[in-house]
């Protein structure tokens, strides 16, 4: 195998492990909108629940003072019943005051279950807001859910995909110049090899010496970019244009 046909070799390389690396990337996003996703069916949840608890305690309070009510008037009309038989007026009058404080204090829990019967209207029109909210969100949450689990499967088989290729790539490169590629590929960003166009190295955009440029031309060596030490090639050289009729 010649030089030229190892660079190629290097170069696809390279490219296998770029669209592996941007498979990677893309993988890595599916945990976190899973997460995302699951977070806001939580949160339409916990609304639901809250404003189910305001509706819950609103009708406990209600049976309460319900209760109460009628143990107060069960005791305003025991009270209106005895003074026929209270004899003195000493007595009447005491018991005439008792009768019309408990009647003001049953006006007061009246308007007072008035007000939480009222509240309770637009606490039941939140509560059903919420469940529709939440019934939503659960919906919209399973569709997503679903097409995230295939996207990640996917992703799987593609990367797998990859592998495949990487491997029968690698075996197309000398185990030193591979060595070398992946050092320098941790070094600088999964990019080891870089094309030439010009005298600019396509790496780190700058250019070249001249003498460089002209001993890549021949490619039959492997050299590497002085400014950022990457394996560099000749885009012409390596992969020249095809012959015109």
């Amino acid at each position: 195998m010649s030089l030229r046909e190892k660079l190629k070799a290097l170069e696809e390389l390279q490219q296998i492990d770029l669209d592996a690396g941007g498979l990677r990337g893309e993988a890595d996003t599916v945990p976190a909108r899973r997460a995302e996703i699951e977070a806001g069916v939580a949160a339409a949840r916990k609304a639901y629940e809250t404003e189910k608890a305001r509706l819950e305690d609103n009708e406990r309070e209600r049976r309460q003072i319900e209760l109460l009510l009628g143990m107060e008037r069960d005791k305003v009309k025991k009270w209106e019943g005895r003074l026929g038989e209270i004899k003195t007026p000493r007595e009447y009058a005491a018991l005439s005051r008792e009768i019309e404080i408990a009647k003001k204090t049953n006006e007061g829990q009246s308007e007072q279950m008035k007000a939480l019967a009222a509240a309770a209207v637009e606490l039941k029109k939140s509560l059903d807001a919420a469940a529709d909210a939440l019934s939503e969100r659960e919906l919209g949450a399973q569709d997503e859910l679903a097409a995230l689990g295939k996207r990640a499967a996917e992703y799987e088989v593609k990367l797998r995909e990859l592998e495949a290729r990487r491997g029968e790539a690698s075996k197309q490169v000398d185990p030193a110049l591979l060595s070398r590629y992946e050092n320098i590929k941790r070094k600088r960003a999964g990019v080891a090899v870089a094309p030439v166009v010009g005298t600019t190295c396509r790496g780190c955009n700058r250019n070249i010496p001249p003498q460089l440029g002209i001993v890549l031309q021949r490619a039959d060596s492997v050299e590497t970019c002085p400014n950022c030490n990457r394996i560099i090639y000749s885009a012409e050289a390596v992969n020249p244009p095809a012959a015109t009729a």
